[in-house]
């Protein structure tokens, strides 16, 4: 079986169940990249996150997947439309990149932000399986349509493996 890379762009939502498709997101900072894997049907998603929220941003209209508030719920409810309930679950990134101090602010950092509206979309939907986030680099990630398996390669080139395929243990 000859794989092929398909890469998913910042604001950009995949579903696929085709087992030669290895989807891909080579660099991730701030944003979030929520991996979405479900055994019965062998169906994967993802959902490549810029920001929080769309609320009062212009740009919703024209990249509506650019928002955590768009983005996962429509990601599973993709999923859930081709029979993938409570799919496994990993997301990755929400680093703190941008090495500048706000003096004397509140303002948290934008990849934290982006982790909290995440986990408040996903809201019980999916089964979380592994959360490789925050930090002060990035990341990449390869999940393996065929087996649900997630690759997560840190700024130094250590690869983290996360099984998505698993049945979730009840109890």
């Amino acid at each position: 079986m000859a794989l092929r890379e398909r890469m998913v762009n910042l604001g950009e939502v995949v579903v696929t169940d085709d087992p030669e498709v290895v989807l891909t997101v080579p660099g991730i900072g701030s944003c979030i990249v929520v991996c979405v894997f479900h055994p019965r049907t062998r169906l994967a998603g993802m959902a490549h996150i810029v920001l929080p929220s769309s609320q009062g941003r212009k740009e919703a209209s024209t990249k509506p997947f650019w928002f955590a508030d768009i983005a996962v719920p429509y990601l599973i409810e993709n999923m859930r439309n081709k029979g993938a309930i409570r799919p496994n679950c990993a997301i990755v990134g929400g680093a703190n990149v941008l090495n500048f101090s706000l003096e004397a602010s509140s303002i948290a950092n934008i990849g934290e932000l982006n982790i909290k509206a995440v986990l408040e979309n996903l809201n019980g939907s999916v089964n979380i399986v592994a959360q490789v986030v925050g930090g002060n680099s990035g990341f990449s990630v390869r999940l393996y349509v065929d087996d649900g398996l997630l690759f997560v390669k840190d700024k130094i080139g250590q690869i983290r493996e996360i099984n998505l395929s698993l049945p979730r243990m009840e109890g």
